[in-house]
């Protein structure tokens, strides 16, 4: 077993877990809107749940306002009612040809829930980190009897450098949307 095939799995799962942290964190409203916002509604259209932007051309208008319009203008009652329901805290308002979303300014609180969501985002990911790097000392450790005690320590030691690299890398990307979060 070599440590490169080792690392190459290792990297190719923690940057899923960056992946993941980068989708969760876009899913985090800052100061301005992102479409990204609207992936947890989901609407029933056609008997089937389905995403909005797969029954609608979403776009952003300014900072704080992002405009849907539907593909079949008899939906616009239905993607209204999944906004509602949904957790965005917005009310849409329903015109013939579109749905406007305004969503209010962000307050010091909401920042500072958001930045406090984000914390908590970034910890899950962390524990995905550790979960990898677990998986992957679990590999060399099955061939512990074929390997010398060198090895093994070098396979830790190179471990233990590139996992610290990637809790660095999920450090930072929580320290950016921090800041994100916190500019008014």
């Amino acid at each position: 077993m070599e440590w490169n095939t080792l690392k190459e799995e290792f990297e190719l799962e923690a940057s899923i877990v960056i992946d993941w942290l980068n989708d969760e964190y876009a899913r985090i409203r800052s100061g301005r809107v992102s479409l990204n916002i609207l992936d947890v509604v989901k609407v029933e259209a056609y008997g089937e749940v389905m995403s909005l932007n797969q029954i609608a051309n979403l776009q952003i208008v300014d900072a704080r306002q992002i405009l849907i319009k539907p593909y079949d203008r008899a939906q616009n009652h239905d993607i209204a009612k999944a906004i509602t329901a949904s957790p965005l805290n917005v009310n849409p308002q329903v015109n013939a040809d579109n749905i406007r979303l305004i969503f209010p300014s962000q307050t010091e609180e909401n920042r500072k829930q958001n930045v406090k969501k984000a914390k908590e985002i970034l910890e899950v990911a962390k524990t995905k980190l550790r979960n990898v790097r677990k998986e992957v000392q679990d590999q060399y450790k099955k061939v512990k009897d074929t390997v010398s005690e060198d090895l093994i320590r070098y396979f830790e030691e190179e471990l233990n450098k590139i996992t610290k690299e990637y809790n660095n890398k999920l450090e930072d990307t929580f320290n950016h949307k921090e800041q994100e979060l916190m500019k008014i």
